[in-house]
């Protein structure tokens, strides 16, 4: 298990006012009911419980802070950081303080805490020979940049320490021949840290970043100004998976995420870094501000290239060897907690090597080894491991698995693979490979435990037949196996026209007229039943399926459209919802649009498309015009569940949009919750004033009709208190009388998500 956090801090100062200010700022559970206001002033939120509190030690005079430091060294529990004021008569200044410190403990980080100008700091840099221990803070003290530097410098201390134990145990493997890689240790304690914080909203912007980016050749001021900050500041090769790692940040049950890239420095060369961002959410879970720090690891990342090239692989095969295979799972798993994608250990043994190795000879299987190491190379990806842990027992490190059920995937190729016949010294020969595997997850104690999981899946595997794969557990391999079963289903679903649109009424509320339809995709499927959307759009998303079946539901929405039209009952819109991945499609998807309406003669604004808040971030992130193109040709867009994601709504201004989708929990708080009625009323005046529509979605009950009814007379909603979704014939019938009221089976009671 990781060690927690050290959060140590020593705060040397002649002035007892600003030990009680620090400990406000630092210690919200010591502070008065006050600090709860100045929390959400500074952050946005009083709920943080993410990070462990501070531990602030304090000292009157330099001699104090000495003695504290040297006591808190023997037993065991170092300072990570302190701040030292400037002037502390009548004992040590702060400079011959920080000497006397860093003589006892050179790790210590510190910030040097002044209100005079008059201080020469190039001499007293010199001096200290501090590079990035040392950062100074001017007095008066803003609180917020108070609280980042103790954040990022613990933080740094913490993850100094961690790289130091690394290196350590990267020595160690290889023993002599890393010798030159010693100093690594040294440059990585001293990388410098920058600090940023975004805005909560989908263009994500910068309104804040450490002074010290300056050491990358940046000014601070230049990049607040820039809605480009990150094309600035990203390598354009890395920026998509900077933008994967920031679509986990949105994720609502995410703590954070982590990603190493290219950092663009001012004179156009480039330094790796390794960037932690947290996301700040209120207390509906909506998110306020994304914090950053960025730590240049260059020194480090060559240090692992240079380990790289002393080439510990195996010499039958040429692939990695146990050793390089534990320590890059080792590095993997380390990389995972702190908020990288997650991975999966496969472990492989053929099945019947023996009577090949026994009938050949030993030359035979090797020559086998060997080409089953190749075709195992062929079925991963560079990013991925490949390792031959001896005998005929391999291994695959898979990398970036995001779902348990791309493992099995990777596995089923790999059988696939391994089992096409060899030819071996003119003879056709067959072999078959049993796998287990173990997929990362937050539970995963250790990397040692997941290779003993591996072992367990790999040992089922064999007891059950052998030519197969298992995961760990029976729950994860009946859930993948069910899940893979489902996307090959899925792949026929069309061509076997087992696919169906359902329409839900939308109506407006002051008069009850129809006013349009979202259509909503079901799946009839042979043995399971009738499917909604949710249980196979995520598996088309994950397969690449969802292009295709995103195409026909357009085509179909069209083609009914038509047929409306043709009965005089028509809609004035249609409301299709667009999932990422037919966004990113960008040309295809204007085109499929485009021949649709002319395919069936419609005009554009009876589409209107659906796309989420998080769909919408990703969107801006990545600079796809998509949407703006798609507004061009006269459709309609809507952002659908609004208001679940992010706690500002100005940002609706910069963006053209025709409806905003208030999600039903929204809808629901807001009967129980005065704040939340107030936040859905917010909503609403800012989309008139806006001048956007509004539509409730998942309307179900009598009491919450009649709290829209007091919003305004222009609102729209749908949901069970006028219809569920319903299959075409009915929704024409719906049409064809042209106004809704309360459904008999609301009247019931309470319902589900309408959908």
């Amino acid at each position: 298990m990781s060690k927690p956090q050290n959060r140590r801090i020593l705060l040397a100062d002649d002035t007892p006012a600003i030990h009680e200010d620090f400990r406000k700022i630092l210690l919200p559970a010591a502070a008065d009911a006050n600090l709860d206001d100045l929390e959400s002033a500074l952050f946005g939120t009083s709920a943080r419980k993410s990070e462990a509190d501070f531990v602030l030690d304090s000292a009157y005079q330099g001699q104090e802070a000495l003695a504290k430091l040297r006591e808190a060294l023997a037993a065991e529990a170092p300072y990570a950081m302190a701040f030292i004021d400037m002037r502390m008569p009548p004992g040590w200044d702060g400079v011959e303080t920080i000497e006397q410190l860093w003589l006892e403990d050179p790790r210590l980080q510190i910030v040097i805490c002044t209100a005079y100008a008059d201080q020469s700091w190039v001499e007293v840099f010199e001096r200290l020979d501090a590079r990035d221990r040392l950062l100074v803070l001017k007095k008066p003290f803003d609180p917020i940049e108070v609280r980042q530097l103790a954040s990022a410098l613990t933080m740094k201390w913490q993850m100094t320490q961690d790289a130091a134990f690394k290196m350590n145990q990267l020595e160690q493997a290889v023993e002599e021949r890393t010798r030159e890689l010693s100093d690594a240790n040294i440059i990585v304690q001293n990388s410098p840290t920058i600090l940023y914080r975004l805005r909560g909203e989908p263009a994500f912007p910068l309104i804040y970043i450490s002074h010290n980016i300056t050491k990358f050749g940046h000014e601070p001021a230049a990049l607040l100004a820039n809605p480009n900050w990150a094309d600035v500041l990203i390598d354009p090769a890395d920026q998509p998976g900077v933008a994967a790692a920031m679509a986990r940040v949105l994720e609502k049950d995410a703590e954070g995420a982590s990603i190493e890239y290219r950092l663009c420095t001012g004179d156009g060369a480039r330094r790796w870094v390794e960037n932690r961002y947290v996301p700040v959410r209120d207390k509906d879970g909506r998110l306020i501000e994304v914090e950053g720090i960025v730590i240049d690891v260059t020194e480090r990342k060559a240090a692992e290239e240079q380990l790289a090239r002393l080439a510990r692989t195996d010499g039958l095969t040429g692939l990695a060897n146990r050793a390089t295979l534990v320590e890059r799972l080792h590095q993997a798993h380390a990389a995972a907690r702190r908020g990288s994608v997650p991975f999966a250990l496969h472990c492989l043994d053929l099945d019947h090597f023996k009577p090949v190795n026994d009938m050949f000879g030993h030359p035979g299987g090797d020559l086998l080894l060997r080409e089953v190491a190749l075709r195992l190379k062929n079925c991963t990806r560079e990013t991925d491991v490949v390792a031959r842990l001896g005998g005929d027992e391999f291994a695959v490190l898979q990398s970036e698995m995001t779902d348990p059920a791309a493992a099995g995937a990777l596995a089923e190729k790999i059988q696939q693979a391994l089992a096409r016949p060899y030819m071996i010294n003119g003879n056709q020969v067959h072999a078959s490979a049993s796998i287990g595997i173990c997929p990362y997850a937050s539970s995963s104690e250790s990397p040692e435990e997941m290779l003993a999981q591996a072992d367990v899946a790999l040992y089922r595997s064999k007891e059950q037949g052998r030519n197969q794969y298992h995961f760990h557990s029976e729950e994860l391999d009946f859930e993948v196996r069910d899940r893979v079963a489902l996307g090959e289903d899925l792949k026929q679903a069309i061509e076997r026209e087992e696919l169906e649109l359902y329409y839900q009424p939308q109506v407006e509320l002051s008069s009850g007229k129809i006013v349009g339809v979202e259509a909503l995709l079901r799946w009839n499927h042979p043995k399971r039943g009738l499917l909604d959307a949710a249980a196979f759009v995520p598996i088309a998303e994950r397969t690449g399926g969802i292009v295709a079946l995103g195409r026909w539901v357009l085509d179909q929405a069209c083609r009914q459209l038509s047929v409306w039209r043709e009965q005089g009952v028509a809609p004035p819109v249609v409301a299709i919802n667009l999932s990422l991945g037919q966004l990113r499609q960008g040309g295809e998807l204007i085109r499929d649009v485009t021949e649709s309406l002319a395919k069936w003669q419609l005009d554009p604004s009876v589409l209107e498309f659906d796309v989420t808040e998080s769909t919408l971030a990703q969107m801006t992130w990545t600079h796809n015009d998509v949407l703006p193109r798609l507004r061009a040709l006269g459709v309609r867009i809507a952002i659908d569940d609004f208001g679940t994601e992010y706690s500002s709504f100005e940002y609706l201004r910069t963006y053209r949009v025709n409806h905003l989708k208030i999600a039903q929990s929204m809808l629901k708080r807001a009967i129980d919750d005065p704040d939340s009625a107030a936040t859905v009323r917010a909503i609403m005046n800012l989309a008139r004033e806006a001048r956007i529509g509004i539509i409730v979605e998942g309307l179900e009950t009598q009491t919450q009709l009649a709290f829209l009814q007091s919003t305004g007379p222009t609102t729209l909603a749908q949901g069970y208190y006028f219809s569920e979704a319903v299959m075409a014939t009915e929704a024409g019938d719906l049409l064809r009388s042209g106004t809704m009221e309360q459904s008999e089976r609301s009247k019931g009671g309470d319902h589900g998500a309408a959908a």
